[in-house]
């Protein structure tokens, strides 16, 4: 696949920094955004499939103070608001990682990847793709510092309808409710690089931004 970079448009978050360059009940109350999202943004199609999605960014600051467990991420979701496929990179207590993530609301279900260290100011990337033969998505997540990367295949969930949901909402988040002082000091993380396209042709979304809980300013 030949990829290409550009830049679509920027977001900054307020107290935590949120920037996007362009260029997570089985009862049908409990979708997505999630309530213990923070600032986040969000571009969803007109009913086009997501069928590619790649981000590059920094691994932010360790925090001053550890024990939290928060993740910036981005990721699709299908367009009932219920099946998220999403490259992460958690702080868990005292230490980064990446790894692929799977959540669905309905019924509940997680699936993570193998994990895999970083560091503060590591460069890291992540990919989505729809592989029509198959009518699964392939997540790829790596580290640019020492080349490791790791591929997850999802096949695509029916609706209680029983056709094959459509994946048509794309987010950049930051995600879990912590302590102020338990966030990285430098209060910003970046996305950038950002290429996204829909029925397999590149496109420049619409975006959008909200928050879920109103903690440390966190803003698109």
């Amino acid at each position: 696949k030949q990829w290409y970079q550009r830049r679509v448009r920027g977001f900054k978050m307020k107290g935590i920094l949120f920037v996007v360059l362009v260029a997570l009940l089985n009862v049908v109350c409990c979708k997505d955004p999630a309530g213990d999202w923070l600032g986040y943004a969000q571009a969803t199609s007109t009913g086009q499939r997501i069928t590619y999605i790649e981000a590059y960014w920094v691994v932010p600051d360790d925090p001053k103070e550890n024990g939290a467990f928060f993740s910036p991420w981005f990721g699709i979701e299908t367009s009932d608001n219920l099946n998220l496929l999403q490259p992460v990179n958690p702080w868990s207590a005292n230490s980064w990682s990446i790894y692929n993530e799977y959540f669905q609301w309905k019924p509940e279900y997680n699936y993570n990847s193998d994990a895999h260290g970083v560091q503060a100011g590591d460069v890291v990337y992540g990919n989505i793709t729809y592989i029509v033969e198959k009518n699964s998505y392939r997540l790829y997540h790596s580290s640019l510092n020492d080349t490791w990367g790791v591929f997850t295949e999802i096949p695509i969930q029916k609706a209680s309808s029983g056709e094959f949901k459509n994946y048509t909402i794309a987010y950049f988040v930051f995600e879990k409710v912590y302590k102020c002082k338990q966030y990285p000091p430098n209060n910003q993380v970046t996305f950038y690089d950002i290429k996204i396209e829909y029925d397999g042709a590149p496109v420049k979304p619409t975006w959008t931004t909200g928050y879920k809980s109103n903690v440390c300013n966190c803003r698109a």
